[in-house]
């Protein structure tokens, strides 16, 4: 790869077939946070990102807007998710005697800001990636997790490049066969955003659910799961509500992902997820996007940690 040469790639949305919370962490690290299980799923849908190294150690991001507004682009760079994966990756590379070089990336911003899908842990991840191939530093997976673990719970998870079981706050990775690998998705942005910080601090809660295995979830999830911050979005805020109810009557079924705000529901075919999309954007207002994307599958060379 010459430095004139760019490197794309996506950085995939995911949902969260369902999630649960089992109570607080004990000990370690993580002490006091809560501890939850949960199923990701990778959508064939995201962020493009453009990556160029350069010579000189510079480090640089620029956001251009796609199906996104970059209104809510950080107002300072340093505090770019992007950019600190990439300094964080340039920090380890120097330390282990890689020589220093720099990079130019350019995000085109596709997914939704704080809508639960995952946006900025997976550009994030996707950075991680792609510079540790690019500036030919070649850290193995589980150094990648252990920095992945410094910018945010869930961008452990993109770095395992396929669908996965997770557990501890988001970061305890098992990769485990899709339930939906061959289905379509209907995800419905609501006009409206919901503080994560709010969710996980609101008394109503759920924040004992009982573990389960895998096994006894995953191939059930529509009947056996459920989203724990799904109740106290739909009370206290009605925009999320009624597009809830939108898609629910549209599909027969509908979830949020992550603490919200956007909406899923799985369909059988493109024509179907198309149709379903049309009516939603024509009757819902609280509606801002509908978005449809295929499940990506499963990773045959899946690393588990």
């Amino acid at each position: 790869m010459t430095p004139d040469a760019p490197s794309r790639w996506l950085a995939p949305v995911k949902v969260n077939l369902f999630l649960h919370i089992n109570g607080k962490i004990p000990e370690g690290a993580f002490r006091g946070y809560h501890e939850l299980q949960t199923y990701f799923q990778r959508l064939d849908y995201g962020d493009e990102l453009t990556f160029e190294h350069t010579c000189e150690p510079d480090i640089s991001v620029q956001w251009q807007e796609g199906a996104e507004s970059i209104a809510l682009k950080p107002t300072n760079e340093c505090d770019d998710l992007i950019y600190r994966a990439a300094a964080l990756l340039q920090e380890t590379a120097v330390t282990q005697r890689h020589s220093l070089r720099g990079a130019r990336i350019t995000l085109t911003k596709n997914t939704p800001v704080g809508g639960g899908l995952g946006g900025g842990s997976s550009a994030a991840a996707t950075t991680l990636l792609a510079l540790n191939q690019l500036w030919g530093v070649h850290l193995p997976l589980m150094e990648l997790v252990k920095l992945a673990r410094e910018l945010g719970a869930d961008v452990p998870f993109f770095l395992y490049q396929t669908n996965a079981w997770a557990e501890g706050i988001g970061d305890r990775i098992t990769p485990y066969p899709s339930p939906v690998a061959t289905q379509w998705f209907v995800l419905v942005v609501p006009n409206t955003r919901v503080m994560t910080a709010n969710c996980f601090a609101h008394p109503d809660l759920i924040r004992n659910e009982v573990k389960s295995k895998p096994d006894e979830l995953v191939n059930h999830w529509q009947q056996s799961g459920y989203n724990a911050f799904e109740s106290i979005a739909h009370a206290e805020n009605a925009n999320i509500a009624a597009c809830h109810q939108a898609l629910r009557q549209a599909t027969g079924f509908s979830r949020m992902t992550g603490s919200g705000s956007s909406l899923f529901s799985p369909v059988t075919s493109l024509a179907e997820a198309e149709h379903t999309a049309i009516i939603l954007a024509r009757d819902t207002e609280q509606i801002q996007r509908v978005i449809i994307a295929k499940a990506l599958p499963d990773s045959p060379i899946a690393h588990h940690e």
